[in-house]
């Protein structure tokens, strides 16, 4: 009845608790409003999970995201577990979010930066109202904060690169000539260093580099490049 009261007006997404999750009629029921669906999983044994979103997938209902949830109100950081949560998104194939009874946000931030997609966190606009929990319940600027501190935690995560800059590589060491060469002498240790900034040669090609001969004349301060070696 409050599945078929809550499509009566409108509803978007259906949210499942963790203590209906065995509830199968129930979540056929939902996942028939051809809705995206959230489902939390604070009691459910992996098995519990398989079942429940077979349900959806007969049903024809494939948006879901569970939830990894922690059922102890309020709950401590050290109950979280979040390792769980890249886990159930490769075991179950579906997004995972975090929905999270602990005070303050730093389980939320950290679920975020192990891929949560969804936060759902209580939010009451003032604690001293009361209730069963407001206890652990943000505040307007609290979950504001968090707010933040999410999208600072995605914006951190960036994208996987291990491009270097033009910028960057002139920072670091290259080969150098140290003092003026002439054409045809030597390249040592004591007239090729490996120093900053990065416009030379690699310090790499120092080895292969000492003991051959300069192509022309190289003043002191020079950048070390192949046109010089002989």
């Amino acid at each position: 009845a409050a599945v078929d009261f809550l499509a009566s007006i409108g509803i978007e997404r259906y949210k499942v608790a963790s203590l209906e999750i065995n509830d199968l009629p129930l979540i056929r029921h939902i996942a028939e409003k051809m809705k995206p669906m959230i489902i939390s999983t604070g009691v459910a044994s992996e098995q519990d999970i398989h079942d429940a979103l077979a349900v959806c997938r007969e049903a024809g209902n494939n948006d879901i995201t569970l939830l990894k949830c922690t059922s102890e109100y309020p709950s401590t950081i050290d109950r979280a577990n979040l390792r769980t949560i890249p886990d159930m998104r490769e075991r179950f194939g579906v997004p995972v979010g975090v929905s999270d009874h602990t005070m303050g946000s730093l389980v939320p931030t950290v679920a975020v930066s192990l891929g949560a997609t969804v936060v759902e966190k209580h939010f009451i606009l003032d604690r001293s109202l009361g209730g069963p929990d407001s206890a652990f319940s943000m505040e307007p600027a609290e979950f504001a904060a968090m707010v933040a501190a999410v999208r600072q935690a995605e914006q951190a995560l960036g994208v996987v690169g291990y491009d270097v800059s033009e910028k960057d590589r002139l920072r670091r060491r290259s080969l150098f000539v140290t003092a003026d060469i002439r054409k045809g002498e030597t390249f040592t240790g004591s007239n090729v260093r490996s120093i900053r900034p990065g416009a030379g040669l690699a310090p790499k090609h120092l080895p292969e580099i000492l003991g051959k001969t300069a192509s022309v004349d190289i003043l002191k301060g020079t950048p070390l490049d192949w046109t010089m070696i002989a």
